[in-house]
């Protein structure tokens, strides 16, 4: 019986082996948690003369639970 189990595992253990992925064939999974330090433009952009600037997300309390909220951009002369 012993001899069985160890020639059962052997062939697994050896067509594991040869059907195996390749790391080409391999898929990636990426989780991000919590809100990006930016999104497409950087800490800051220009557009039509006026100065855009990142503000990173942040916990508040909304009617009596605290909610997160997510980074945006805001106007260069509402940032100061």
């Amino acid at each position: 019986m012993k001899h069985k189990l160890a020639l059962l595992l052997g062939a697994l253990l050896f067509v594991g082996g040869v059907i195996a992925p390749t790391p080409a064939q391999a898929a990636g999974i990426s989780i991000e948690i919590g809100d990006r330090p930016y999104y497409s433009h950087g800490p800051y952009y220009w557009e039509h003369g006026v100065r855009w600037y990142w503000v990173p997300g942040h916990w508040r309390w909304h009617h009596g639970r605290k909610v997160f909220v997510h980074g945006h951009y805001t106007h260069g002369y509402a940032h100061r």
